[in-house]
């Protein structure tokens, strides 16, 4: 279970209490984290999570460093993720399964929307 108490103090303003430091959010990107702006850094860290997930599992590997770029724009979700590590199609495909079973943000989002994501090896982390 999770759980977060959100008080709204003024118009386009929020502050959290859960788990960690409060999170404020506001109405516009201009001002700082929105609520969409959230959705895609869960969405994103999860996916980092995953990555990381995979090759303590499959490799016995814990610290492959990533780093995963993620924008949203009308349904569609464009995840870029560059890893410390080299890769052939076959780790390609099985890092991506891995995302797909595992990403448990992914998995409550709505049905209909769009994921592109790409892997590629990148050592400048």
């Amino acid at each position: 279970m999770y759980q977060t108490k959100v008080k709204g103090d003024k118009l386009y303003h929020t502050v959290s209490e859960g788990y960690g430091q409060s999170v404020e959010l506001f109405g516009f990107t201009k001002d700082g984290e929105t609520p969409m702006s959230l959705v895609n850094i869960a969405l994103a860290s999860c996916v980092t999570m995953c990555v990381q997930g995979y090759f303590a599992r499959f490799h016995q590997e814990t610290v492959v460093s990533s780093l995963v770029d993620s924008t949203y724009d009308k349904g569609n979700f464009n995840l870029k993720i560059g890893i410390a590590h080299e890769l052939d199609e076959e780790m390609k495909a099985a890092i991506l399964t891995y995302i797909d079973q595992q990403c448990r943000v992914k998995k409550i989002l709505r049905e209909d929307l769009v994921y592109d994501i790409s892997l590629e090896e990148a050592y400048d982390i």
